[in-house]
Formats: structure tokens, C-alpha cells, sequence
């Protein structure tokens, strides 16, 4: 290992250890000494890498920042399947790196916790997926796949959804996570789902 990747390591168990500790005691809960004890290593070595908990919180507001902006990267065929695709690929990545639903419930505290400096807490609301979604929600009431109704209502909802069930996860990661199709059908509009029970129907059918 090259002392660039070394670097990279410590780097890493540093921030897993702050996640860790601010989901647990809290931003103002959390000291420096903690994080350096979590992490094994020295308090001097970690102010070599983050000078300051503001820093350290900074650098984890933006890797929960880049996270949600994971919606806008997806290529999906209309509405519904933008959230599935979403959704699954959530669950399915949480499942494997359990600190992505420790992030949901970080960065929910930061948004709303007095003791986060202000500047920190308007960044952490800079990315509002709630509003981005509402472009894809009206697509899908255009195409019929999702139900008709208030458009931030519907994508309040689905967001409500998945926090809770990451926070959750984040608290009880011995309870499997649901299909992502559970939580994406109470997007579908009776429409789409008339349309594929009649697809099974006609399969069932011409198999007989």
C-alpha cells in the first residue's frame, strides 16, 4: 500500500468514526478525543487531517450532500421507474455499506439541531430532493404510471418513506430492509397496476 493510499485509510476510519459518534451522542455531544479513540489513533494525528469538528462535520455534510444528489443521475423510462430504479439501487447499496443509512439520519439531525453552526445547517439543505422529485412525480401522473394527486404531496411521501426506513435500518440492521417494489406501489396509480395485472392474466393464459 502506497502512503497516498494509507493516507486515504486513516482518512476514512476517521470519518466513519465521527459518523458514528455524531449519530450517536450529536454534534455538540461528540469531542475531539472521542473521535480520536474511536478511530485508534492519536488527537494530534487527527487534527493533522481535520483542524477542527467543524471541518470534520463540514466534510460529512458533503459526502451526504453527494449522496443526495444520486436521483439526478439516473436515466429512467418514466415515472415509476425512476423511483424504482432509485430505490432499489438505495436498499441494495445500504445493505452493503451500512454508514449510507447511519448518513440519513446524520444529516436529519444537522438540518434540524440547534447546535449545528448556521452555515452548516443552510448547506446541509442546499440539495432538496423532495422538489427535484416533483418533476419526475408529474411525469408519471402524465403517463399514467403514477397515482394523481398533490405533486410535492406524493413526492413528500415517497421521502418520508424512505427516510424512515433508513433511519431504522440505521438503528435495527438485523430487520431486512422491504422490496423496493413495497415502497414504490404506493406511487402507482390504479391505472398502471389494472394494466400489469391484465399483462399476468394474458401470460397465465397462453401458458395454459
Amino acid at each position: 500500500m502506497t502512503r497516498k493510499e494509507q493516507k486515504e485509510v486513516k482518512k476514512s476510519q476517521i470519518i466513519q468514526a465521527t459518523l458514528d459518534l455524531f449519530v450517536e451522542r450529536g454534534y455538540y455531544g461528540t469531542k475531539t478525543s472521542q473521535i480520536s479513540r474511536r478511530a485508534e489513533i492519536s488527537e494530534g494525528l487527527l487534527f493533522h487531517y481535520f483542524p477542527t469538528k467543524e471541518i470534520l462535520l463540514e466534510e460529512l455534510i458533503n459526502i451526504g450532500l453527494e449522496g443526495m444528489r444520486t436521483p439526478m443521475q439516473i436515466n429512467a423510462k418514466n415515472g415509476l421507474d425512476f423511483f424504482y430504479q432509485f430505490t432499489t439501487m438505495l436498499f441494495s447499496q445500504a445493505e452493503k455499506k451500512p454508514s449510507i443509512a447511519q448518513m440519513f439520519v446524520f444529516m436529519g439531525h444537522v438540518v434540524l439541531a440547534e447546535d449545528i453552526p448556521e452555515r452548516l445547517r443552510e448547506l446541509a439543505s442546499s440539495v432538496d430532493t423532495v422538489s427535484y422529485c416533483q418533476w419526475w412525480v408529474e411525469s408519471g401522473q402524465q403517463d399514467g404510471s403514477i397515482r394523481k394527486g398533490n405533486v410535492m404531496s406524493i413526492s413528500n411521501m415517497y421521502w418520508c418513506s424512505i427516510h424512515g426506513i433508513m433511519e431504522q435500518y440505521a438503528l435495527r440492521p438485523e430487520i431486512p430492509l422491504p422490496e423496493a417494489s413495497w415502497v414504490v406501489d404506493m406511487l402507482r396509480s390504479d391505472k398502471c397496476e389494472k394494466k400489469h395485472f391484465q399483462t399476468i392474466d394474458l401470460q397465465e393464459e397462453n401458458n395454459e
